[in-house]
């Protein structure tokens, strides 16, 4: 560990204040500095990358509904999912979101 009972108002320099006087009459008060020296100081910043973008929308999309999935693949490896009500339904359903989208 440094002595440091040395320094105090004994240790004068040659002009006659001490070292710290010296480095305070040099530093510049917050008020005078430059504008973009006082808007990078205290100024917090988050940046999120896509996978971080990607996590958080899938934390909000809902559950799957397993037993839903299920009754689909046992209908669609049957040959009973594609009927022609289904089609028409899905086919109104992309037309109402085209219309929308206009």
């Amino acid at each position: 560990m440094m002595n440091v009972s040395s320094i105090g108002a004994n240790s004068v320099g040659a002009s006659g204040a001490g070292a710290v006087g010296r480095a305070e009459s040099r530093a510049t008060p917050p008020s005078q500095e430059q504008p973009a020296e006082r808007s990078r100081r205290g100024e917090d910043r988050v940046e999120l990358s896509d996978a971080s973008r990607l996590l958080a929308r899938l934390q909000g999309m809902p559950e799957i509904r397993q037993e839903l999935v299920d009754r689909v693949r046992g209908e669609i490896e049957a040959g009973t999912y594609e009927t022609p009500e289904r089609i028409d339904q899905a086919i109104e359903a992309m037309m109402d979101e085209l219309e929308q989208g206009l």
